[in-house]
């Protein structure tokens, strides 16, 4: 078998490179990806334009993103 020194060099990282992302998916897939907490936001819907929308902040009122109005969180 002829193999030239670029061949020789090349394989085996490639084969390295290989088994270091099938490593990195696994504890990727294992771990469960994304790496984010729930969020725990409120439903709100707007008495003027009737906009429902969420928001994440703990305050009795929201201000409505699309016309500025007040308005209390939708009892679930």
């Amino acid at each position: 078998m002829n193999t030239s020194l670029s061949g020789l060099i090349l394989i085996p990282m490639i084969f390295h490179l290989v088994v270091i992302s099938i490593c990195w998916l696994y504890y990727l897939v294992r771990e469960g990806y994304p790496h984010m907490a729930p969020v725990r936001s409120r439903i709100y819907r707007c008495q003027v334009c009737e906009y429902v929308y969420l928001d994440t902040r703990d305050v009795p009122l929201a201000r409505c993103q699309r016309c500025g109005c007040l308005n209390e969180a939708v009892k679930t």
